[in-house]
């Protein structure tokens, strides 16, 4: 379903930054999730895939960001955002 395809991209980009930034994981795991985090879509794309390929043959379709989490206060995540600042993963 749209719906469930774009949670499951929304909780992917936050998996990311959550090990990205997690210091108890090793560094080349932290390492990689900024890495993929980088080119990872973020919410604000995730929304403009959903409106413009919405009509298209080879849609995936998607659902936007607000009908697949319609309440954003209560997400239990950091989404992943065009804002979110993900640095790279220093040592100890």
């Amino acid at each position: 379903m749209p719906d469930e395809r774009t949670r499951a991209l929304l909780w992917a980009g936050s998996f990311l930054v959550d090990i990205a930034r997690d210091d108890v994981l090793p560094m080349p795991l932290r390492r990689k999730a900024a890495t993929i985090a980088r080119h990872f879509p973020t919410v604000e794309d995730v929304a403009w895939l959903a409106e413009s390929i919405r009509d298209s043959v080879l849609s995936i379709q998607l659902a936007s960001p607000e009908q697949a989490l319609p309440e954003q206060s209560d997400w239990d995540f950091e989404p992943l955002r065009h804002s979110t600042r993900l640095s790279w993963p220093e040592g100890p």
